[in-house]
């Protein structure tokens, strides 16, 4: 992450030594004024959380933690919730083989009183999930707050490209008139994609994206400035921004490439290859 990108009413606390999911919250506590609650949101998920609602919610509960929590097929990936008939959570279990079928997860966005910031040992590694919520939900001082809308975990290639791919078909993502692309797919402003090359289904470009004639793009998230040449075959990857992939080049399901990264002439990048600068 770049802090000039961000504005300049942005912080940042650097770790330099990973630090878990509750650690980075005491390093940082120093950063942020005041005695208010503070929202954490993981960044490893895209949803449509209402945090104004979710804020709401643990303001007029009164108690010192307040988790959003949504629904899956299988909670085994993820952390089992257990809530009563007022959604205290009275059972709090951490990525469980045991948690087969489906239940409300921890969907990794929380509202946090300073006191439970204050719980979070200082100077190692702490997860908030095995550590810090297990506790709280003991002492029935841990809340659910029941999420409706969509939610995604991408904290995996495979899944954040299902997740851009989902986004399209739900309509949260509009093609950009005067292209003939297949649809679904996402255009943004200032691409340019000549004649003769094929685009989409399920193709998104972020600005300034160049795709040459012959060239074929599909299931394939591309970032700002990357030049497809052509009779390049690209097919589900995520390739980032100023990339330069050399005429002729085949690229594999499943690969990522890095920013910045120049791609000779008929290459074969096999599925599934990471690719750096």
């Amino acid at each position: 992450m770049e802090a000039r990108k961000m504005g300049d009413r942005m912080a940042l606390s650097v770790e330099e030594t990973p630090l878990g999911t509750g650690g980075p919250l005491r390093l940082a506590a120093g950063m942020v004024p005041g005695n208010e609650p503070v929202v954490v949101v993981n960044g490893d998920i895209v949803s449509d959380i209402d945090l104004k609602g979710l804020t709401r919610a643990h303001m007029a509960s009164g108690t010192e933690a307040t988790i959003a929590v949504f629904s899956v097929g299988d909670a085994r990936p993820f952390g089992l919730v257990t809530l009563d008939s007022g959604d205290q959570i009275i059972g709090f279990e951490e990525k469980s083989q045991k948690a087969q079928g489906p239940g409300w997860i921890n969907a990794g966005v929380y509202v946090l009183n300073r006191s439970v910031i204050g719980m979070i040992p200082e100077g190692r590694a702490v997860s908030l999930e095995r550590e810090i919520f297990p506790v709280l939900a003991s002492g029935m001082k841990l809340r659910g707050w029941r999420h409706d809308g969509f939610w995604y975990d991408i904290g995996k290639v495979e899944d954040y490209l299902a997740m851009n791919m989902d986004l399209l078909k739900r309509g949260e993502q509009l093609l950009s008139p005067g292209f003939d692309i297949e649809q679904p797919s996402h255009v943004g402003s200032g691409c340019v994609i000549a004649r003769g090359a094929k685009v989409g289904p399920y193709a998104i470009f972020s600005p300034k994206v160049k795709v040459k004639s012959g060239a074929m793009v599909r299931e394939t998230i591309l970032f700002e400035e990357t030049m497809i040449d052509e009779d390049c075959r690209v097919e589900g990857a995520v390739i980032g921004e100023g990339t330069r992939v050399g005429k002729g080049t085949a690229i594999g399901k499943g690969s990522v490439i890095a920013s910045e990264v120049v791609i000779p002439e008929h290459s074969v990048v096999k599925p599934g290859s990471i690719v750096l600068n």
